[in-house]
């Protein structure tokens, strides 16, 4: 049986109340977190999650305590715990199994697909009076300087041509020009690796809230929109139909622009990880954005 460090596993006994009879170390490969399944003796199942930073563990407890609530029973995880001096979560496990890794039909998976748009409006209303830290002019500064970071790294690994360059840094340009776009609380990492489908209900949960913050809600809409969905526009709209609001013209011309950057930087991080698949999916992104093909919404 694998085992939890010690003193964390002292404290998450302590916390399950009842006696844990099995454990399951259920880390994802470059995920960053330690994350281990405990199965109480009367099969309750808990999340034990050790973050690997402290700005991720204030992220994630943060999000847990005062937004994820909003998506109703069932449909997320629930903190029963949690401990700054060792960086430590306790979760309940939410129903459902991983969407990524069960086959679904076609009318399960726009199905799941019309709930995510649903649940991530929930969460972006959670606190949608509040915009990005600083406002909308530092957070575009902020935007455009991680783009010239990650365009330097790739054009430094020699993986990014000069037209890859410029239309990334001439994308995130964009976003100074632009209007202040819709606030919202975000989830930060969207996407199929964080849903569960529990099959007999039909039902979706969301996980994985460990980089949730206070932005645009458009920064959320960009891995659905130029992600997964984009060769299938029947998901896409599904999706926005769940979402429940048409987007605003700002923010029409800024997912492009965001879906540039998001990919610059996935495929910086993929590089320097070694992450192929990351890079090539990013590639792709970047590849289909300066071809013109884009979100049509």
């Amino acid at each position: 049986m694998p085992t939890v460090p010690n003193t964390i596993g002292a404290w998450a006994r302590r916390r399950v109340g009842g006696e844990i009879a099995e454990i399951r170390d259920v880390t994802r490969r470059r995920a960053g977190s330690r994350v281990w399944e405990l199965t109480r003796a009367d099969a309750a199942r808990f999340f034990l999650k050790v973050a690997p930073a402290p700005d991720r563990y204030t992220r994630e407890t943060h999000a847990y305590r005062h937004a994820v609530p909003a998506l109703g029973h069932a449909h997320a995880p629930v903190l029963v715990d949690s401990d700054p001096g060792r960086l430590a979560l306790l979760l309940t496990a939410a129903p459902g199994a991983g969407a990524s890794a069960v086959a679904l039909g076609r009318a399960d998976r726009t199905e799941l697909y019309r709930q995510a748009g649903g649940l991530l409006r929930r969460l972006h209303d959670a606190c949608r009076a509040v915009g990005p830290a600083g406002g909308a002019d530092q957070w575009a500064a902020g935007r455009y300087a991680a783009a010239e970071q990650h365009v330097a790294e790739l054009s430094a690994a020699g993986v990014l041509d000069a037209a890859e360059r410029r239309f990334v840094l001439d994308r995130a340009a964009v976003l100074h020009l632009l209007p202040p776009l819709p606030p919202g609380f975000l989830h930060g990492d969207i996407g199929e690796h964080h849903f569960l489908w529990d099959a007999a209900g039909r039902r979706l949960a969301l996980t994985g809230f460990a980089q949730a913050r206070l932005g645009c809600a458009a920064e959320d809409l960009v891995r659905v929109a130029h992600g997964a969905c984009l060769r299938d526009p029947v998901l896409r709209a599904a999706f926005l139909r769940g979402y429940g609001r048409d987007l605003t013209e700002a923010e029409r011309y800024a997912l492009p622009a965001l879906a540039a950057l998001d990919a610059a930087e996935t495929w910086a991080r993929g590089v320097r990880t070694d992450d192929g698949e990351a890079v090539e999916r990013a590639r792709g992104v970047v590849g289909a954005l300066v071809k013109g093909v884009g979100l049509r919404v």
